[in-house]
């Protein structure tokens, strides 16, 4: 069940307005720059040189409520929900390895639709009611991410190292809790590990990494930093298909802070469970790589608890 939870503190009509103004959920506005399920399949695994292009889609759902006691209390009550292209193109380098690694650059384009629903009522020690809704729903370009890494293995074990800066020129507004961008520089550094076994076609993978968020200087809120573990099992039935059980767990290892934080040091977790198919085919002679991973949210604190939902198709542009 998600829920909020919070120690004593001061309630005023401010911490009403801060609820409405955006989601009551750990790391501003509900959300950090990491795609949670993003590395569950091939984690350790970098595409052998040459030059690829990515489309992505990311569609969830969720919702949050709880109350904040202090002699009164303040009920909140969020329904949230994205759909969120990702257009990327990776260049593995033709070049010589790196550390023993081979190198790739990346750069994606965020873009989306997202809507916010949220109630808040404060029920004052007095006997006095305060209540306040907004709805709101936007379609906007996010900041790009600019990403970097090495891969190692020829199998059957691979690892990587992985590395998303989020650069914050994308189209934000004060205020607007459906905002695409962060207005923030983030960086987030992932480990990948995969083992593949030719034979058998069984397959394994896990990820763990932190994103590291800095100050929104227009709202004088900083998220705070995020340790996020993904793994996967699965198994390859023929050479176009493979099915999997893939998961996450999501926990934040430092409190919001800064004088934005109204709602005070929150730190979110959660868990997400789900298969995925994967399929291999060819358009024209030209490979393309699918993917659909559906992810069932549970035990979620302080954060959006839902359904995520994510395809991704890649396609080689040539070396």
């Amino acid at each position: 069940m998600r829920r909020i939870t919070r120690n004593s503190r001061c309630i005023t009509p401010a911490l009403v307005l801060a609820a409405i103004a955006g989601p009551a959920a750990a790391v501003e506005n509900g959300a950090g720059m990491y795609i949670l399920g993003s590395r569950t399949s091939g984690a350790g695994m970098v595409a052998p040189a040459g030059t690829y292009t990515q489309q992505s889609y990311y569609a969830y759902s969720g919702d949050i409520s709880g109350e904040i006691p202090n002699g009164g209390r303040l009920e909140v009550g969020v329904d949230g929900s994205a759909f969120i292209g990702l257009s990327s193109v990776l260049w593995s380098l033709e070049s010589e390895p790196v550390l023993g690694g081979q190198p790739y650059v990346s750069f994606t384009l965020p873009y989306g639709y997202k809507k916010s629903e949220v109630d808040a009522t404060l029920n004052a020690p007095g006997g006095d009611v305060l209540t306040g809704s907004k709805s709101s729903d936007s379609f906007l370009f996010g900041d790009p991410v600019l990403g970097a890494g090495l891969g190692w293995g020829q199998g059957p074990f691979y690892a990587s190292l992985n590395m998303l800066i989020n650069v914050p020129v994308g189209d934000y507004e004060k205020g607007r809790s459906t905002n695409v961008a962060f207005n923030h520089w983030a960086y987030d550094f992932t480990g990948g590990l995969t083992w593949m076994n030719a034979d058998t076609g069984w397959q394994a993978n896990f990820a763990a990494g932190v994103t590291f968020n800095d100050m929104n200087d227009d709202t004088n809120y900083e998220s705070g930093d995020e340790l996020h573990l993904e793994a996967a099992i699965g198994k390859t039935l023929n050479p176009n298909l493979t099915l999997s059980l893939q998961g996450y767990y999501y926990k934040q290892i430092s409190g919001d802070s800064g004088s934005g934080a109204l709602l005070g040091e929150f730190k979110g977790e959660v868990t997400g469970l789900g298969p995925a198919v994967a399929w291999n085919s060819d358009w024209n002679g030209t490979p393309l790589a699918f993917e659909a991973r559906w992810f069932h949210e549970f035990d979620a604190t302080n954060r959006l608890e839902g359904d995520a939902v994510l395809f991704n198709l890649m396609i080689p542009l040539g070396g």
